[in-house]
């Protein structure tokens, strides 16, 4: 019988999770494998901070903006404020370190 109401209290505690045009167009450009990597990253995300699967990072430079690990090459830039996940960018390393110099510990 809790079985019901673990679920409904789960679904509650999901965030909305929104994709900025700038991300949506770096995850569509991704090859196909590498995009089924990162979606289930962004899924995760649904639960952050209680995403165990993917290690994420708080940007100390920039208030509630983190970046989340999708696999070896890719990261995550995303911002979460009020129950809601902002997918800013989806970046690999390389381009990580070019972008976003001061971020290399993630």
């Amino acid at each position: 019988m809790n079985s019901g109401i673990e679920s409904n209290n789960q679904q509650l505690n999901n965030n909305q999770v929104v994709l900025l045009n700038k991300a949506q167009i770096a995850l569509d450009a991704l090859p196909t494998k590498d995009q089924g990597i990162v979606i289930r990253a962004i899924n995760c995300l649904e639960e952050f901070p209680f995403c165990s699967q993917t290690q994420t990072y708080k940007l100390k430079s920039l208030p509630n903006y983190f970046i989340a690990r999708a696999g070896i090459k890719y990261r995550i830039i995303f911002k979460f404020q009020d129950s809601e996940v902002t997918i800013i960018d989806i970046v690999n390393h390389d381009r990580l370190e070019k972008f976003y110099g001061s971020l290399k510990e993630a």
